[in-house]
């Protein structure tokens, strides 16, 4: 049996973004960083895990400081003491450059220092042998596929580790299939923030980041790996210091302000630490204007002096008023066979291409979409919004709603 933590993409001395109207109290939220990674470690030593794997990106820059440098390692010597190896790569953001590491890595982490795909072996202590074969960046980009180098399995457990992405060709992009053909045990990716599994049966999978830094990034944890038997499975563990939420809060039937900072602080439970966007719903008895623009600092920082001098954990970065409308929907005189018609021609692959090639011009474009994903994505939405935006009459007079 084999067990080991999958980790990608802490960006472990990222800053949190988006926090800009608390940002007296934001400052103090670099130390959750240094929370993500103990929690990581601990979960390993609890876990006895075999091995650590870091699929690129640990740090956010490929110049990281002195100190942060230090509170890494010093994370990493904790894992040395139970004998527990670490196998690291680097991503697009921490590119590898000797010169630029203070101190010398622990003798237990072990990292692929080149762009050419390198298999590691160990054995666990139990004397199982395993094999891990990766590559890491050297440079901000890499856009020729690496997957073509990676050997096919080998006796014993064998494991890829994998930083890039499907629909770019800036980050080592690959193909499933291609993936796949390798029998690897387990594929531990990187790159995409958000925990995505490729395959379920080939065990291709992104972790995604262990800490949101972002209010885009709720999601999140690192992969516990266990394979026994030719049968691999897993489970997210939460490891983040602070998670990022939205939480409604319905104003029905209130008329006074009174009420809502009532309502508002109602909402909190003291074991939960977050960063909270508040959507204020259902306001419409309240007087008109009742909340403007510069009362919305006024009411954050009242709501976080609050939270916090009765020991709540929650920090809210943002307050926003969502008002429900019900609009009537337009009516087409049409075929309801007529939206999936249209639908299907706009799923041939050489029609969406020119339809969005003026898009696909642009590097940041290029950097940012998967084009797969895109297409898939922009269907799913047109088809929902033309059955919520209009009501479809048949040619003779029914209607399909």
């Amino acid at each position: 049996m084999l067990r080991f933590i999958h980790c990608a993409d802490l960006h472990f001395d990222r800053p949190f973004e988006g926090l800009h109207l608390i940002a007296d109290k934001a400052k103090k939220l670099p130390r959750e960083n240094e929370q993500v990674l103990s929690n990581i470690v601990t979960l390993a030593i609890e876990e006895t895990v075999d091995f650590l794997l870091f699929a690129g990106d640990t740090f956010h820059q490929n110049r990281p400081t002195l100190k942060t440098q230090q509170q890494f390692f010093q994370q990493m010597e904790r894992l040395n003491k139970e004998h527990i190896p670490v196998y690291m790569i680097f991503g697009n953001h921490d590119y590898y450059e000797k010169e630029r590491y203070w101190f010398d890595f622990p003798a237990n982490v072990q990292l692929f220092k080149e762009e050419n795909v390198q298999t590691i072996t160990g054995r666990t202590k139990k004397g199982e042998s395993y094999a891990i074969s990766s590559f890491s960046y050297l440079h901000p980009q890499i856009s020729q596929k690496k997957i073509n180098e990676f050997p096919t399995k080998q006796e014993g457990y064998h494991l890829g580790m994998y930083h890039g992405d499907m629909g770019s060709d800036r980050f080592a992009p690959f193909q499933l299939q291609e993936m796949k053909r390798k029998n690897y045990d387990y594929w531990a990716l990187g790159h995409i923030h958000v925990p995505t599994v490729l395959s379920q049966e080939a065990a291709i999978l992104y972790a995604g980041t262990p800490q949101g830094h972002t209010q885009k990034e709720e999601a999140t944890g690192v992969n516990l790996v266990t394979i026994e038997n030719g049968h691999t499975t897993w489970q997210t563990e939460d490891v983040s210091a602070v998670r990022w939420k939205s939480q409604d809060v319905l104003l029905t039937g209130i008329q006074q302000q009174k009420a809502v900072l009532e309502e508002i602080i109602s909402a909190f439970q003291k074991s939960e630490k977050a960063l909270v966007k508040l959507r204020l719903r259902d306001t419409k008895l309240l007087p008109q204007n009742w909340l403007q623009e510069k009362e919305i600092l006024e009411l954050i920082a009242y709501v976080n002096d609050y939270l916090a001098s009765h020991h709540f954990q929650q920090l809210v970065y943002q307050i926003e008023i969502n008002e429900e409308t019900t609009a009537e929907k337009i009516t087409i005189s049409a075929d309801k066979e007529l939206i999936e018609h249209l639908l299907t021609i706009y799923q041939q692959q050489n029609i969406f291409t020119e339809t969005v090639n003026e898009l696909a011009t642009y590097p940041l474009a290029q950097q940012a979409l998967s084009w797969e994903q895109l297409q898939e994505e922009t269907f799913m939405q047109m088809k929902q919004e033309l059955q919520s935006e209009f009501s479809w009459r048949n040619l003779d007079g029914t209607k399909e709603g």
